[in-house]
């Protein structure tokens, strides 16, 4: 009997860009957002019930720690009124 093996590849920050779509999981629950602005230091997301911005360090901990994944749509999660 032969097993495969299987390879994960990790997420990191590098892989965020403006208009990136994650779901972010929080203390009280999780929430669809999407990437904002990426800077050397910095990630942010904004959605309609939440909203971050993050270090590149504290991001790939929210990747490992499974609190943070990238969501494959062509949605833009922002709210509807940008200055709330």
């Amino acid at each position: 009997m032969t097993l495969h093996r299987r390879k994960y590849l990790s997420v990191t920050a590098e892989a965020l860009f403006p208009g990136t779509s994650v779901r972010y999981s929080y203390r009280t629950g999780s929430s669809l957002a999407t990437v904002v602005e990426r800077t050397e230091s910095l990630v942010t997301f904004v959605g309609e019930d939440c909203d971050g911005r993050f270090t590149r360090s504290q991001i790939d901990r929210l990747f490992a720690d499974g609190r943070l994944e990238i969501v494959l749509d062509d949605e833009i999660h922002l709210p509807d009124d940008p200055t709330e």
